[in-house]
């Protein structure tokens, strides 16, 4: 179960992330981040990550707590930004440059762990050696440095493990508390370097001289370092460093330097989760093996006391049988004695036995007999079923084909209707061009004339032919009129195989009535694309955008303009596609506003 808690601080540093054990509390890990990371991202990683053919960590060690610290968020001088960070590092090439910058945020950091690793003690009744470090990169260091200034000397923690870290001042380190010769005359000719006087500062707590901690306890906590060989971000050396720094020390420590490739993240966690998880089975093997010790001696200490009790109820048992025995000689020559009486009982039975097989017998021909009457009333009812179904198949396809050819009149409907429209408004603007010319004759010539009232007096057969276009559908005119500008494209009478014309309007109604004819006959299996078919067979490239900004403006819930970036590349290899159509878009909708759209101006 994932958890935060608290942990005593000045509030700089971040939240603390606990994964807490999913059985009895036995031991702690505590889990440094690196540079850039946090608690509850590496507690995500570690949890999400296991070596090839094992379970993580958290799994396989459930009585476990584990506790993931978050560190400071620090100016980085390197990358020139605020990042997560245990300590500012201003280079990893020259670990010593800036050295000023890294001494802060060390202390503060160990002094923000050691609180840590002092409450997760107390949690185990004070047993250290049930609390491991884990660190890497900067957590690794943080964690060194930890397990250097440890005041109490004689308490001896489970395990410290680093991966891909470095030990910052391991010169130094290594001159204050090496075990060498002439460490002393290093020491006091180094008196007035401010990184010495940061480290003896820092390790003021271990007041016992170098040569007396090769005797404590703390020395001997498990050390283990691994490092990548092609770690591009921390090198190996530096690695090596903080191995020599740890063993001069006094620390008893192994260091393994694993394959990677480059530097990929993936593979170094995978790599640092095989080997702790290879370390902590084998601390936790090592513990499991003495308490299996206790446990096999307790059982055999049982079992010698099982083996005398045994031996007991064995004695008591033979005894009881031994009864057992004569009172079951007693019961069998009772049982004798009745089976006697049961001879006779057999010879009734046998009797009855033959009674029963007669009734039978008798029994089994009347079943015969009602089975063949089944079977006839079955047949019969089978052939009345499928009679029936035959005739209801029969109704359904009836009635589908029905269905359709109601839902294409419907749609021819709709279409002559629209037609009218369009030539009652077209009737319209010409009644109106004639009205005005009527109220100009006397400027116009003695032809004109004539020719006006000739059209003013077949205004009302007009109006007759249109009424008729309710109850028939109009026949088409051979060469429509040239459409004007305004005048909706519906409006224009379409031929059935117009000849090639220089008006666009005629050819979009020319061309619209061939896929009018195309849909009915094999409607198309999406929509969507067959009225793309159709904006791409328009062959002038204005008649086609107008028509598709048109679209926008009368189903702006189906067209909407291209926006989007991809579409826009595909437009420069289509550029004569301007919109977008959405899947709802139907042949219908399209082509009722289709009737809608005005000429171009």
């Amino acid at each position: 179960m994932d958890s935060k808690d608290s942990f005593p601080a000045d509030g700089r540093f971040g939240a603390v992330h606990i994964i807490e054990p999913s059985s009895q509390h036995t031991h702690t890990a505590i889990m440094l981040h690196g540079r850039g990371s946090n608690g509850p991202e590496f507690a995500e990683e570690l949890a999400e990550t296991a070596a090839p053919g094992q379970q993580p960590l958290t799994q396989r060690f459930p009585s476990w707590r584990w506790v993931f610290p978050s560190s400071q968020e620090l100016w980085s001088t390197a990358f020139e930004e605020m990042l997560p960070a245990w300590f500012e590092a201003h280079s990893l090439t020259d670990t010593t440059a800036r050295e000023d910058l890294q001494m802060g945020g060390i202390k503060e950091s160990v002094a923000y762990m050691q609180s840590i690793l002092d409450q997760e003690v107390a949690r185990l009744g004070g047993d250290a050696e049930k609390v491991v470090i884990m660190g890497i990169s900067q957590g690794g260091a943080i964690g060194m440095w930890t397990l250097l200034c440890q005041g109490i000397l004689d308490r001896r923690f489970g395990a410290f493990v680093g991966a891909s870290t470095w030990l910052p001042f391991a010169a130094n380190i290594q001159r204050l508390l090496g075990r060498g010769d002439g460490q002393e005359a290093a020491k006091a000719a180094s008196e007035n370097s401010p990184s010495d006087s940061f480290v003896e500062d820092m390790l003021a707590a271990r007041s016992q001289s170098a040569s007396q901690h090769t005797s404590r306890p703390l020395l001997a906590t498990p050390v283990f370092l691994g490092h990548g060989l092609d770690d591009a971000v921390v090198d190996v050396e530096l690695g090596r460093q903080a191995h020599e720094a740890l063993a001069d020390v006094g620390f008893q420590e192994s260091m393994d330097a694993f394959e990677t490739t480059g530097s990929k993240p993936d593979r170094l966690h995978q790599s640092l989760s095989s080997a702790w998880a290879s370390f902590l089975s084998a601390q936790h093997c090592s513990r499991e093996l003495g308490a299996f010790r206790k446990s096999l001696d307790e059982h055999a200490r049982q079992t010698s006391l099982s083996v005398a009790s045994l031996q007991r109820d064995t004695a008591t048992r033979h005894d009881l049988l031994a009864t057992a025995v004569a009172e079951a000689k007693s019961k069998i020559e009772h049982h004798a004695a009745e089976l006697e009486g049961t001879a006779a009982l057999q010879t009734s039975l046998a009797t009855l036995q033959q009674e029963i097989g007669q009734d039978r017998e008798d029994a089994s021909e009347k079943i015969t007999e009602l089975s063949e009457k089944l079977v006839a009333q079955q047949e019969c009812l089978d052939g009345v079923r499928c009679a029936t179904s035959h005739d209801i198949k029969t109704i359904q396809e009836q009635y589908r084909l029905t269905l359709e050819k109601v839902e294409s009149l419907q749609g021819e409907l709709r279409e002559t209707r629209a037609e009218k429209l369009a030539s009652e408004l077209k009737l319209a603007a010409l009644e109106s061009q004639v009205t005005t010319m009527a109220q100009t004759r006397q400027g116009l010539s003695e032809d004109s004339v004539k020719l006006l009232d000739e059209i003013l007096s077949r205004r009302d057969d007009l109006m007759r032919l249109l009424e008729r276009q309710d109850q028939e559908i109009p026949s088409q005119s051979s060469a429509p009129p040239t459409a004007q500008p305004g005048i909706p494209l519906s409006q224009i009478p379409a031929p059935k195989r117009p000849a090639p014309s220089n008006d666009p309007s005629e050819d979009i109604r020319s061309l619209y009535l061939v896929f009018r004819d195309k849909y009915k006959t094999n409607p198309p299996k999406s929509d969507t694309a067959f009225i793309w078919q159709f904006i791409g067979s328009i062959e002038n490239p204005a008649m086609s955008k107008h028509i598709q900004e048109s679209l926008v403006a009368i189903l702006p819930e189906h067209v909407k303009p291209t926006r989007d970036t991809r579409r826009k590349d595909a437009r420069r290899k289509n550029p004569r596609k301007h919109v977008d159509i959405s899947k709802g878009l139907t042949w219908r909708k399209f082509r009722e506003a289709l009737v809608k759209i005005p000429g171009p101006s």
